[in-house]
């Protein structure tokens, strides 16, 4: 758990239930605080920062394109501040095999992360690079 305002109780996988009662409210602490900080803008600095790191910390079991097999349609994931979230490919390149537009969702802000605009040549270079916007 990745924290601004505190530190978070360390939790083992037989402790994270009694950690998650501490922490969770932590984390909507830290939203809460950032929010009257920086406001949504410094929250959605966060969520461009740290999406990749969502992405490595999944909560559950992803599912897989029914064309594109070989990429993640859906997945429920863990933000490094604990949030729950909720990954979507919107749009699927099946030559590239990659989502070139997708959301991401951050529960305790209440904002989506939304990356598009990816675009690739016939050799599969990057001409057109991700571009990622935060909305509520």
């Amino acid at each position: 758990m990745t924290s601004y305002f505190h530190t978070p109780i360390p939790s083992s996988p037989k402790q994270k239930a009694k950690a998650a009662t501490i922490n969770s409210p932590l984390s909507d602490l830290d939203t809460a605080i950032a929010i009257q900080g920086g406001g949504a803008g410094a929250i959605g600095n966060y969520l461009k920062a740290h999406w990749l790191a969502a992405m490595q910390n999944m909560k559950t079991a992803p599912t897989y394109d029914a064309v594109v097999t070989e990429v993640i349609k859906t997945v429920e994931v863990y933000w490094p501040d604990s949030s729950e979230g909720v990954y979507t490919a919107v749009t699927i390149d099946g030559t590239h095999k990659e989502a070139t537009e997708f959301t991401l969702t951050h529960v305790a802000s209440g904002l989506t992360l939304t990356g598009s605009g990816l675009v690739r040549n016939g050799a599969g270079q990057i001409t057109t690079p991700m571009t990622l916007t935060t909305a509520s």
